[in-house]
């Protein structure tokens, strides 16, 4: 594990003239949430090192472009941080080969809230994105429907999963007329939440006690 520390100087002088690689890695956030934090160290180093952003943000649905110099090859560990304190961690990356997409999907062990994703193609059109579902009622959710003007609810998207309280499930939406879209979540006491008209481009949903139809 790599520890959050300084590189020695002298250390860097006396090798610098060995490394050869300069390049970048483009991390683009999908998280739903503002990242604070990008470390990005050399997959042989001990520490993490600065935080790449600065005083900077990483806003969910933008990118940030990391430049590397000095390196031994291009193969990089990733780790980041949002506002809630959850990181996202990617381990021997050939920064020459992939760039970054980070999501709820990264989670690492100890954030523990995402519990899975689906995708959904529509009826053709030129919307595609996302949203994040996530359960704060205190009840495990059975099933998860969303439909775009439809009168059926069609089926039902968590398949043979849960969705536990305080877990997140990401519902990727492919070939959509428009962004607007109905949710509804039935918990384990067959009692239903019902969200209409969500513009799923700018929220996400929240599932409370205060939403029971």
């Amino acid at each position: 594990m790599k520890r959050f520390g300084f590189v020695l100087a002298a250390f860097l002088l006396l090798t610098s003239a060995l490394f050869a690689f300069d390049g970048y890695v483009d991390i683009t956030n999908e998280t739903g949430f503002t990242i604070y934090y990008v470390f990005v160290s050399h997959e042989s180093d001990d520490y993490w090192g600065d935080n790449m952003l600065g005083g900077d943000y990483l806003n969910d649905g933008d990118t940030y472009r990391v430049y590397l110099s000095g390196h031994p090859t291009s193969v990089f560990d990733i780790m980041m941080k949002d506002e809630e304190g959850d990181t996202y961690s990617f381990y021997d990356v050939d920064i020459e080969q992939e760039d970054i997409i980070v999501s709820l999907a990264n989670l690492d062990d100890s954030g523990g809230v995402y519990s899975g994703e689906v995708t959904v193609n529509g009826p053709g059109g030129d919307f595609d994105g996302y949203v994040y579902i996530t359960n704060t009622t205190g009840f495990t959710m059975y099933y998860l429907y969303i439909r775009q003007k439809s009168k059926s609810w069609g089926p039902d998207l968590l398949g043979d999963s849960y969705l536990m309280d305080g877990e997140t499930f990401s519902v990727n939406l492919k070939n959509f007329p428009h962004s607007m879209f109905d949710v509804r979540l039935e918990d384990e006491e067959q009692d239903t939440y019902s969200f209409y008209d969500v513009d799923v481009e700018s929220v996400d949903v929240y599932v409370t006690l205060d939403h029971l139809d």
